[in-house]
């Protein structure tokens, strides 16, 4: 993969990849930015929420568990202190859909977040990850994903 970034002023880049669509990158003013598009920490956690996303509805369709509506939201923990790297990342699916059991998302979310999401596993294993979901209305109890280590073996 390569990846091309195009200064455009202040602390605005345009970006784009080998899918060659661009994509605009900002900082917040506290950094001399202006706040004009997300910033690369934006960025990366989207990425991750993006790439588990894909992996749950992958892994529900080989299930032939289907749903009706899917929103995955992502809260994401920082550092107080430079370099205010990722701490933790928690990861919530609502997911609706006749007849899905619970246990198929939470196994789906496991399973991305443990050996299939090429982003989140990509990130420093001292980054904790929780997952929860709600289906079709119901929360379920968060859990800590467990990371493999021999996949960074």
């Amino acid at each position: 993969m390569k990846v091309v970034l195009r200064h455009t002023g202040q602390m605005a880049f345009l970006a784009k990849a080998d899918s060659n669509h661009w994509l605009p990158l900002d900082a917040g003013p506290v950094s001399g930015g202006t706040n004009g598009a997300n910033s690369p920490i934006e960025l990366l956690v989207l990425a991750a929420g993006g790439c588990v996303s894909m992996d749950i509805v992958f892994i529900l369709g080989k299930g032939h568990h289907e749903f009706t509506k899917f929103d995955m939201e992502l809260e994401a923990t920082r550092a107080e202190t430079h370099p205010r790297r990722l701490t933790s990342l928690h990861f919530h699916a609502q997911i609706e859909g006749h007849n899905l059991p619970e246990e198929a998302v939470m196994k789906a979310m496991t399973l991305s977040l443990t050996k299939y999401c090429s982003v989140s596993l990509s990130l420093d294993r001292s980054i904790v990850f929780h997952a929860s979901c709600t289906v079709n209305g119901v929360p379920h109890e968060a859990w800590t994903i467990e990371r493999n280590a021999a996949i960074y073996e």
